[in-house]
């Protein structure tokens, strides 16, 4: 008997049942129980319809079915939950393993030393009543605060709520740098899609909106940098040198505009509407346009009504302490907007009075919501369009003058994947 070949197949049978048991039980468990069934599969933690296959563009991409399968794949949300489980007691185990070798290591170096130094100075005249110095113990710095999560949450300095998972962590801590081969594949797209708005006299940027974490870093619990010039400055700086297309990540701005006024939900992943405008600041200076200082269109202050990360950890809205709040924004209050009553809507067509008249379209994910006001008034035509639904507005990309794509910074790497559609669109 061949052992090796009956270990092949043995593997090969183990890796298909991997393969069909989701479907197969999941769905024998949607017919017997829906609610369990979506309760186990779901993912919740980005507020999105799932993806939907693009028949249009089928024959050039399959990246839309690709999508379409991963996001209906039975026990998704379970998967994802034990493979976050597993990494964590996997890292918790490794830095024990870690501490427990260099302890035995220090320990063995600091006997050896004691040894060769008593050895060496039997000569050394001996002080009475030498008394022998105390060990200095590190004591824990005064701005130390642990890092505490729950449901992909982290509580925070003075109550803030960060999210944790969705590459949040690994962004800030600059765990994720990308290869070099990430980045030529990155500036490859954004050549290719330059090239194609220059030959058909479009402008073109590219948009990264910066993470709460990295903008309100004080409230940060403390956990190690790993590096400080992270990935955002990393891909920042390789398509600045790379390529033409203006690539915007306005940390910079955003951190300063802290100062002013409070630009993030306390209690949610996303920008205000003030910290919208300043960031929609960056992207008018990109283009050359004139900006406003923002807080000359504040009118007051109202509820924030923005507290996603409570729901993310499962606790109801009653029990929540509605205690924060945002500044009101009345901005350009002498040119009307249509179109835009329902700002969070997958797609807006919106039409104003504005002088300027180019027609703008933002491809962008959730963090574009707050943005659209502003640009609605500033821009005679636009339309705003969640990534998600880009097969709905091949006329919009082809007839614009301005193509902005957005992303923040967690999710950069969709930003890539849009300027992909966005070429087979224009081609």
């Amino acid at each position: 008997m061949n052992f090796t070949r009956l270990k092949n197949k043995i593997f090969i049978l183990i890796f298909l049942g991997i393969l069909v048991f989701p479907w197969v039980a999941g769905g024998a468990l949607r017919v017997i129980s829906p609610k369990t069934f979506e309760k186990v599969s779901t993912v919740e933690t980005e507020k999105r319809d799932m993806a939907q296959i693009e028949w249009k563009n089928l024959m050039s991409t399959g990246e839309s079915v690709s999508a379409f399968i991963d996001d209906r794949i039975p026990f998704r949300y379970t998967f994802i939950s034990w493979y976050k489980d597993l990494n964590d007691f996997m890292d918790e185990k490794y830095q024990t393993a870690a501490n427990s070798i260099g302890s035995y290591f220090y320990t063995a170096n600091k006997e050896n030393s004691t040894e060769t130094a008593d050895s060496e100075a039997t000569n050394e005249p001996i002080v009475p009543a030498e008394e022998v110095p105390e060990e200095v113990v590190e004591e824990t710095p005064d701005d130390y605060y642990a890092l505490h999560t729950y449901q992909d949450v982290i509580v925070a300095r003075d109550g803030w709520l960060f999210l944790y998972g969705e590459n949040e962590i690994e962004c800030y801590q600059g765990t994720n740098i990308p290869s070099q081969e990430e980045l030529a594949s990155y500036s490859s797209k954004v050549n290719e899609l330059q090239e194609l708005c220059n030959a058909q006299g479009k402008q073109l940027y590219i948009y990264i909106a910066p993470n709460k974490s990295q903008v309100y870093s004080q409230y940060m619990p403390t956990v190690d940098i790993v590096n400080t010039y992270k990935r955002e400055q990393v891909i920042h700086s390789y398509i600045n040198e790379n390529c033409s297309t203006p690539y915007i990540y306005p940390l910079t701005e955003s951190i300063n505009a802290t100062g002013m006024c409070q630009t993030y939900y306390k209690y949610d992943t996303h920008w205000n509407h003030m910290g919208a405008l300043f960031g929609t600041n960056a992207l008018y200076a990109a283009m050359g346009m004139e900006q406003t200082y923002p807080l000359q269109w504040a009118t007051g202050t109202q509820d924030a009504d923005k507290y996603e990360l409570y729901t993310y950890m499962g606790i109801p809205d009653s029990m929540v302490t509605h205690d924060d709040t945002e500044l009101t924004v009345d901005y350009r209050p002498d040119i009307t907007v249509e179109g835009l009553d329902d700002p969070e809507a997958m797609i807006c067509h919106t039409t104003s009075t504005s002088p300027n008249q180019q027609s703008l379209c933002l491809i962008g994910d959730s963090f574009r919501v707050n943005m659209a006001p502003y640009l609605a008034k500033d821009f005679a035509t636009c339309t705003f369009c969640h990534r998600d639904y880009m097969s709905e507005i091949h006329d919009d990309i082809k007839n614009s003058n301005i193509i902005v794509i957005e992303a923040v910074e967690r999710y950069d790497y969709e930003a890539f994947n849009t300027i992909q559609r966005t070429i087979n669109v224009l081609k």
